[in-house]
């Protein structure tokens, strides 16, 4: 006996196994197609892509998410890692907005200097007008962590005081991100 198939989700990797489910709950009849193993190693592993969060989104949610939306945010894994997110800093300058950025060294965080990690720095850039902020580099470790903090209160639209005005535990790299926000300066 065939039976009609309303979706069939074929070689989607990682996004496969999540897309089928939300279209089989949305009441579609789907089919999985995969050549060895379904998912990937994201969905084995355990984390969602975020490409398919935005296109279960349309398709599904009648949401109008776009990737476009996305802040550019990475970790790169060297010693010290960096992590990134928003605008850098010649970006901002060329925004043609009114730029104010606080800086610190590593060597003014807690947990930097107990690890004896101390290599590195914190920037962030702050819109002077809107007090959102624009862009932010942690060069030292666990940047690559702690710069998702930062990313939050961006996806957020809310004020650089969000962050600039919250008591961090001691010692962390994150306790130095209020600090940073504290101490911003016009770009130059």
């Amino acid at each position: 006996m065939k039976r009609a198939l309303d979706s069939i989700v074929i070689g989607a990797g990682q996004s496969g196994p999540f897309l089928a489910e939300r279209l089989a709950r949305a009441g579609q009849r789907v089919a999985l197609i995969e050549r060895r193993g379904l998912g990937g190693t994201c969905v084995n592993d355990g984390c969602i892509p975020t490409n398919f969060e935005i296109v279960a989104a349309n398709l599904l949610d009648g949401d109008s998410r776009k990737v476009s939306d996305r802040l550019p945010i990475y970790g790169l894994y060297i010693d010290p890692p960096l992590g990134r997110v928003g605008m850098t800093e010649a970006e901002a300058r060329q925004s043609g907005r009114k730029v104010l950025v606080g800086k610190r060294p590593m060597t003014k965080v807690g947990r930097a200097t107990e690890r004896g990690e101390t290599h590195g720095f914190i920037k962030v850039m702050v819109d002077a007008d809107t007090k959102e902020i624009l862009g932010a580099a942690i060069l030292g470790i666990e940047g690559d962590e702690v710069v998702h903090s930062i990313a939050d209160v961006m996806y957020a639209r809310a004020p650089y005081t969000v962050i600039s005005r919250a008591v961090h535990a001691h010692p962390t790299v994150s306790e130095l991100v209020p600090t940073t926000l504290q101490s911003l300066q016009p770009l130059i």
